[in-house]
């Protein structure tokens, strides 16, 4: 009896590959070639360490990605889209990057859990910052984890990792199934974990989670902030109750306010302008 093959991580091939290499630069080239200094300047507003960007706004940036997938979709498999990926994401360019993860997430159809190993060593040595490790999420782990749950656990063990960006994925990765009803034991799980974090991006992240969860069961999110409002980040909470009425956001912020300690005032929070 015959069996299936079993499906491991998508290999990388070498970058000597011609049509991989072509279609890099190729890629780049273009890209640069559109470049707009002064949109440029304005993105670096929404970063609060120095990035590298080309000024490209997101319509074309996606349409182009879309136009390279559907070329590419014709004829490559998940490891030619995979090495295409690690080449682009060499690159300084938010925007070179961004349209790496594009085109890899047209492939989605081929994903498989081995995907996770290659996803986590550019967590930690590529994607280094909130806009390129959200589109990640987005557009390749939130469709891997539909494709295969058993990623759950996987993202358990990222949420514990030691870098930043690991830690983000795991909570971000896991927005979309928050806000149609899913996954919430994990969701409400992950989000406590991340109390005592040091790091605002991801005290923002957990409130972007916990607002989503409350779409589709408010009552739970009222009753979880409830419970552990005093020990919940104030930017936290804060994003996290964004579409309770006024009146409830109000009354939710008083309610769970931190104990001051004697001769010191009350930690209050505020919402900066990046995520």
């Amino acid at each position: 009896m015959r069996t299936k093959p079993r499906k491991t991580t998508p290999a990388i091939g070498p970058l000597t590959t011609p049509s991989v290499t072509a279609k890099a630069h190729e890629i780049i080239a273009w890209l640069r070639q559109r470049s707009d200094p002064k949109r440029a300047h304005g993105v670096q507003q929404y970063f609060k360490h120095e990035i590298v960007a080309l000024g490209i706004d997101t319509p074309t940036l996606r349409e182009f990605a879309a136009d390279q997938s559907k070329q590419l979709t014709r004829t490559w498999s998940l490891p030619d889209a995979t090495t295409l990926c690690d080449r682009l994401l060499r690159e300084p360019e938010l925007e070179v990057r961004g349209v790496g993860i594009l085109i890899l997430s047209a492939f989605k159809r081929e994903f498989c859990p081995g995907l996770t190993g290659v996803a986590r060593r550019w967590l930690e040595t590529r994607l280094d910052n909130w806009a390129l490790v959200d589109t990640f999420c987005g557009s390749v782990l939130s469709p891997l984890l539909e494709q295969h749950p058993r990623v759950e656990k996987t993202l358990r063990t990222w949420s514990c990792a030691r870098s930043l960006w690991v830690r983000r994925a795991a909570i971000v990765t896991l927005v979309p199934f928050a806000r149609r009803g899913r996954l919430l034991g994990t969701v409400y799980e992950l989000a406590q974990e991340h109390f005592a974090d040091p790091e605002d991006l991801i005290h923002k992240a957990v409130g972007w989670l916990l607002r989503e969860a409350g779409k589709t069961d408010m009552p739970r999110l009222r009753a979880f902030v409830l419970r552990h409002g005093r020990t919940i980040p104030r930017t936290t909470l804060r994003y996290a109750i964004e579409r309770f009425p006024k009146v409830d956001r109000r009354q939710l912020l008083e309610s769970t306010r931190p104990t001051a300690r004697p001769g010191k005032p009350s930690p209050r929070g505020t919402r900066p302008n990046t995520r």
